[in-house]
């Protein structure tokens, strides 16, 4: 198995294989571009709520209800799992790592797609924007849509 990940200036995802404690396991780490995305939320909501936020938390917790099913045991506040330095700009990011351990036929491709799939409908969600993104896209071209969606705002 080995690493898999997808990036763009708004979000990232990066799933790699490793051992902890002498346990397969599989490093979760995930980024959304606050400062990207604020164009698009600017005056719509309020100052405790933000979509883009949320959806990056709510695609982790899905993620974890994806692993309990498959017999996986995901931990939420393992620290030092290796995933500073994964982020593609210099500006504001919100990160959400995660540890996978006993991963068994869970792949770094599988959790990568399904992260991306989670976010794209939470943003297509946040946006209020009759254009839907699809979910489907390779990172720079998904990329030029957000670019569109986040202007546009």
């Amino acid at each position: 198995m080995k690493k898999h990940e997808y990036k763009n200036d708004y979000f990232y995802f990066v799933v790699r294989p490793d051992r902890k404690e002498d346990k397969e396991v599989l490093i979760y780490c995930s980024g959304i571009n606050v400062t990207r995305f604020l164009p698009m939320m600017q005056g719509r909501l309020g100052l405790g709520s933000n979509p883009i936020v949320s959806g990056l938390q709510l695609v982790k917790y899905d993620l974890c209800t994806l692993a309990h099913a498959k017999g996986a045991i995901p931990k939420e506040h393992y620290c030092n799992i290796g995933c500073a330095n994964i982020v593609p700009t210099r500006e504001g990011w919100y990160t959400e790592p995660l540890l996978i351990e006993n991963p068994g036929d869970m792949t770094p491709e599988e959790i990568v797609a399904f992260a991306v799939k989670g976010i794209v409908k939470r943003i297509n969600a946040a946006s209020l924007s009759d254009t839907k993104m699809p979910d489907d896209l390779p990172p720079a071209e998904l990329q030029k849509h957000l670019e569109v969606l986040c202007k546009r705002a």
